[in-house]
Parts: structure tokens; sequence; C-alpha cells
């Protein structure tokens, strides 16, 4: 893809904080070089990612995209990103691990756009990809009722194994839920000391019958095989294999919902082709595909679900800037704890 026209491209973008008009993007062509590769969580996120994104970007540019898997910054990831043997453009990872990675060198900063305040963060490294929301979830057939976040717990009353994320993210939130904390409290209460330990305990009368995953394709996969009877999954992956069956199947409890924001990022030693790789970012990022992926993602809760006097309480966002303080040390813990049992 022709740097010149790519970088008019990309300044467009940052200048006016909106989509690329087709008019625009039309006169941006594939210059031979191989596709842009962006690393991705497994799931349907993948399959929305590419109909509301990447196939648009593709059409207009006639630059090819392809997706590969990846999930979170583990060890592995941190040293796979460090290496450069890595060609991502572009990176989907979740808000406080885009800031962890960027103090760390791992991203390229991104430029602030006009309609941004004069007050923004210079050295960002991540602009804002989408949000998802985790819930408790189960299977019908198997459990009629709707059950709390305590009998997700009860395993006397409701036997079966229980899907949970192998981090501490989600999963003390979580813990604390099922021990009788509100949502407006969690982090009050897991940022003491007691209450990190209430949450371990709380978790620990759990973990025989817990089946850990690391991504949303996982979490979705533990109950469609019916390897646990609740587990803690994304709603749009709930929607997406409910989509595929006749009736549906598969049930979320609508509050409360734990909401994920994602944004994207550039490995600082992954492509070689930086003007394009931020092309993508900025077209990824514009407010029409955002709006149109959130659409799809944030899915709404059915009827049945909905209270009969008020509205559903909308999702608690996971605390960005408690994570990013105190997650070194409590994974260390998390992760030692695992170990442990």
């Amino acid at each position: 893809m022709p740097g010149r026209l790519l970088a008019g491209l990309t300044a467009a973008l940052l200048s006016t904080a909106c989509p690329v008009q087709k008019s625009d993007a039309a006169q941006v062509r594939h210059s031979g070089a191989g596709p842009l590769v962006v690393a991705t969580q497994a799931g349907s996120l993948n399959s929305t990612l590419n109909d509301v994104v990447w196939k648009p970007f593709s059409q207009l540019t006639h630059q090819k995209v392809r997706t590969t898997r990846w999930s979170d910054l583990t060890d592995a990831n941190y040293s796979l990103l460090r290496s450069g043997k890595q060609n991502w453009s572009l990176v989907l990872i979740e808000d406080d691990d885009a800031e962890t990675g960027c103090t760390e060198g791992l991203f390229l900063p991104f430029p602030a756009t006009a309609s941004e305040s004069s007050n923004a963060d210079p050295a960002r490294c991540g602009v804002p990809a989408l949000s998802l929301d985790y819930a408790l979830s189960w299977d019908s057939s198997r459990f009629g009722n709707t059950p709390t976040w305590r009998d997700f717990w009860d395993v006397a009353r409701h036997p079966g194994k229980r899907g949970l994320r192998a981090d501490p993210r989600i999963t003390l939130e979580i813990a604390l839920l099922a021990d009788g904390v509100p949502p407006d409290a969690i982090y009050n209460v897991l940022g003491s000391p007691t209450g990190l330990d209430r949450a371990f305990r709380r978790l620990a009368q759990l973990r025989p019958y817990i089946v850990w995953w690391t991504s949303p394709a996982e979490a979705m996969h533990i109950l469609t095989k019916g390897a646990a009877l609740m587990s803690v999954t994304p709603t749009s992956e709930i929607a997406a294999a409910n989509a595929g069956l006749p009736t549906p199947r598969f049930r979320n409890l609508w509050f409360p919902l734990l909401r994920v924001n994602y944004d994207w990022v550039i490995p600082a030693n992954g492509t070689r082709d930086l003007t394009s790789a931020l092309a993508l970012a900025t077209w990824a990022a514009a407010s029409q595909q955002q709006s149109a992926l959130n659409a799809q993602l944030i899915t709404p809760a059915p009827e049945w679900a909905q209270p009969r006097v008020g509205v559903l309480p909308p999702a608690f966002p996971l605390n960005v800037d408690f994570w990013r303080r105190n997650l070194p040390a409590i994974k260390t813990r998390f992760d030692q704890w695992l170990s442990q049992h």
C-alpha cells in the first residue's frame, strides 16, 4: 500500500476523528506486500471483527488483513512481543494491559486526534477498540432456574463444575460478589489486605470444582461441551451460540454484568510497515466501527430478564486504575495459589 496514500488517509482520520469516507479510502491501493496481521482472542468476536472492521477496510483499500490468536500478557507473550519475531500490526488488549505494556515499551504511542483535549497523554499506547460484558451463564437444558452468584458457589445444592477465568481480573470481583459484596463496593474491599484475603478465601471454597479458561472461545466451549454447569462467559459468545440453535439453550444472569474495555495497540517490535499499521488502527478505532462493534457485542437483556419496575442497572466496568496499580502483585499471588492447589 503506497506510504503517501496511507499517510494521507491516517492524517485525515486523526484530524477529523471520524470514519474514512469511501471516496477517500477508495484511492488507497495495495502495493503487493503481505497481509496486515492482527492478534485477537479466539471466539465469535473474530467473526464480528471480520464483518464490521476488516472486510470493509480490505474492500476499500485492497489491503488484506489476517488474524492470529493471542491471549493477554502472559510470560510467553511478553517474550514474543520483545523478540521482534512476530509481525503483528495490531493487538487487541485489555485497557490496563495496554497501559502496562506502554510503560514497559512494548507498544508504540499514538498521536492525539484533533478532537481530543490538549491535555491528552502524548505517550498513550492504545486507542479504544470495543467492550465485552461478562456474565454468569448456564445451560438451560441442564439448569432450569435463574441462578445467582451464591448459587454459582453452592455446589451442594447445584452439583457440577464451574467455569472461571484463569486470571485474577473478573475472577476476584466475582468471588466478592458471591460473598455478598455489592458491585459499587468491590474495589474498596479488594483494595484492602483483608478484602483481598476474603476474595481468595471465597475462591478457595470453589477451587475443586473450577474449570479454568483463558479466552472467550474457551469459556463458551466449556458450556457447549457440558464441562461445566455454569460459567463466566461474554454475553456476545452466548448470543452467537444461541443464534445457531432452533431455540435458545444458553442464558445469562443480566445483573450484575462485568464490562471489560479493550484497546488496539501497535507492538514496538512488530510490523515493519508502521504506516499501514497506524492506518488500520485509526480505521478500527473510528467512531463508526466502534459503534457497529458494540451494537453487535453489547447484547441487550431479553424481555424475560427485565425487572417489572424500572430498568436493569448498567454493567459495571473493571477498574483500570486499580488493576494497573495492583495487578503485578495480585497476579503473582493468584498464580502461586493456582500452583499450590
